[in-house]
């Protein structure tokens, strides 16, 4: 009878391993072959390094189509308002540095919370309003220089304001750049490190403009211009590849650009686990890393950029939702009115 019982229980023992091997193989189906789904994307991020990070991801899960539509986010915005307007958006998913637009959004209800897994492992400030949208690598507005324009390089915002500057220190359009409007509403915000003098002294001082920060990359890098406000990330990229450029993070604070992944609620039913896989994923350490090698900060615990700071390492201007939500409208007015529209 001993005997007998000792032979059950370690059937048993082996069915309950069983089962739980079954668990382990179903579980991993669903986070490849077994999602499926249709997805569109409206992002602001340069095409090519979302396009990149997309094909990553569908190598782990080949039944998600993602179909991708970029622009800057004054446009990706401006076409969400239009479909809108009509009564829906054909967006499944949504990236891009607008995220007074995003909270607007939510508080129409039109946006899914998801706290993805992966994410447990990073800054619970990169989660949005109980996970309406999350960070999935870091930008920051910046200065970047061309090295063989600039003996001395600048330190703070205010240094490009100075003489030697004049005609060759250039912005993006806020009224087109998500990154530069949030550097502006941010900027606006701390009059006594930036504040709106900064805006009237650089225009003053011939300040140019361009519609995009790839645009600026490109002119800093040939020296038309001895420098630039711009994404961090880019001036990383341009240097990698051997342009005479670099970058400094001002002393007085940079600009986190927050730029969260977000579901929209109007996800098909049979793909909302798709959508979910994707933001997932791109908190994954592989997604992470690729995004590294993009010249991102990653918010992972992987290794960053080749000579790029740590995020906790960076002095940032503080970044307050609330703030940016109540004033950015008429932040944006009072710059239209002051300097005039710059989009060309």
């Amino acid at each position: 009878m001993k005997t007998k019982k000792i032979i059950s229980l370690f059937l048993s023992t082996l069915l309950v391993l069983s089962l739980a091997g079954c668990g382990n193989t179903s579980a991993g189906a669903a986070k490849g072959e077994a999602v499926s789904g249709s997805l569109v994307l409206y992002t602001s991020e340069p095409e090519e390094l979302v396009s990149e990070l997309i094909a990553a991801f569908n190598r782990e899960y080949p039944d998600v189509a993602i179909e991708l539509f970029r622009s800057g986010t004054g446009k990706v915005t401006a076409k969400m308002d239009a479909e809108l307007a009509t009564g829906s958006t054909m967006a499944n998913l949504i990236w891009f540095a607008d995220i007074g637009y995003m909270k607007n959004l939510d508080e129409q209800g039109m946006l899914v919370h998801y706290k993805a897994p992966n994410a447990a492992g990073i800054d619970p400030s990169y989660v949005y309003g109980d996970g309406f949208g999350t960070e999935v690598r870091l930008i920051y507005n910046v200065i970047a220089y061309n090295t063989a324009e600039v003996s001395a390089a600048p330190a703070d915002w205010q240094d490009v304001t100075k003489e030697e500057y004049r005609g060759s220190f250039a912005i993006a359009d806020p009224n087109y750049s998500g990154g530069s409007f949030t550097a502006l509403v941010t900027h606006v915000q701390y009059p006594d490190a930036v504040g709106w003098k900064w805006y009237e002294d650089i225009m003053a001082n011939e300040c140019r403009f361009e519609q995009s920060n790839g645009a600026l990359m490109t002119k800093v890098s040939s020296g038309e211009y001895k420098a630039a406000e711009i994404v961090d990330f880019q001036i990383r990229a341009a240097k990698a590849e051997g342009s005479p450029v670099d970058l400094v993070y001002p002393a007085s604070g940079a600009v986190l650009v927050p730029t969260p992944l977000c579901i929209m609620n109007n996800v098909p039913e049979d793909s909302l686990e798709a959508a979910k896989a994707f933001v997932n994923w791109c908190l994954s350490d592989t997604a992470q890393e690729m995004l590294a090698a993009q010249q991102y900060i990653p918010v992972g615990n992987v290794a960053g950029p080749e000579g790029a700071p740590k995020a906790s390492e960076i002095r940032v201007l503080p970044f307050d939702l609330d703030y940016f939500t109540r004033e950015s409208a008429g932040i944006r007015e009072t710059y239209t009115e002051r300097f005039g529209g710059t989009e060309g």
